[in-house]
């Protein structure tokens, strides 16, 4: 991405973030979580290779977990222990990538 990370509330978030992710409160670093839900296990592998080459090109990198039959997907922005214009952006960006899933 190039530029330094923009620290965002989690309303502003909130305000832009597609519906199918959400805010995670539950840890002390609020994050944004996607979870897909698979019908087959090599659309997890699929959704993965999809996210990383995003992550390589934004520089911005998520967590992913992944089990038989859903990829979870965790953002926040590890320097300023927060979400950042970063994690938004990453958000949108996949969503509109993996919109078919």
């Amino acid at each position: 991405m190039g530029n330094s990370p923009i620290s965002l509330s989690i309303e502003q978030i909130r305000k832009e973030l597609p519906a199918t992710w959400e805010i995670a409160t539950g840890d002390i670093v609020p994050r944004i979580v996607r979870v897909y839900d698979l019908s087959q296990y090599l659309d997890g592998i699929k959704i993965i290779k999809a996210l990383a080459n995003l992550a390589n090109e934004m520089d911005h990198h998520p967590e992913i977990f992944f089990s038989y039959r859903s990829v979870r997907v965790e953002l926040y922005t590890h320097t300023l222990k927060g979400l950042s214009s970063f994690d938004l952006q990453f958000a949108i960006s996949a969503e509109n990538l993996l919109n078919n899933f």
